[in-house]
């Protein structure tokens, strides 16, 4: 049987969209997303403490092209963060994409503005060339 969470991340009426999961639950659904041809990368959120470490995790986990920043490593900023999410889907062509954050717990727990901040951003993630891409943190 499908999961609500399964359908969310696999349908086009969510183009972007933040979830929350266990980690069964997650463990049980990339596998059938990995069949629909849904890119998934991954973050360890409990080696996120400050606005860098943020920034560098998902350059490294959404495989930024060197050079996008310019001579940066990663997003300088918000602004430079949104605009890579809105461009991933050119960088890695897929169905969809979903970004799981594990160890999301203790990313709450240690740093809850910075991940706030972060659902903000995602939730402006919404421009008009955007492919699919979910944020799915995981306990």
């Amino acid at each position: 049987m499908e999961t609500q969470l399964f359908l969310d991340l696999t349908t086009k009426a969510n183009r972007v969209a933040v979830h929350f999961c266990g980690s069964d639950d997650m463990a049980s659904i990339v596998p059938r997303l990995s069949a629909r041809s849904v890119a998934l990368f991954e973050v360890d959120g409990a080696s996120i403490c400050t606005l860098e470490d943020l920034f560098k995790a998902f350059s490294i986990a959404l495989k930024m092209p060197k050079g996008w920043y310019g001579d940066e490593e990663y997003a300088p900023n918000a602004n430079a963060f949104l605009e890579y999410l809105d461009d991933v889907h050119e960088w890695v062509p897929a169905k969809g994409h979903v970004v799981v954050v594990r160890g999301a717990e203790q990313f709450w727990k240690v740093n809850a503005r910075l991940a706030g901040m972060l659902v903000e951003w995602w939730q402006f993630a919404t421009g008009p060339r955007n492919a699919d891409i979910h944020l799915v943190f995981v306990w």
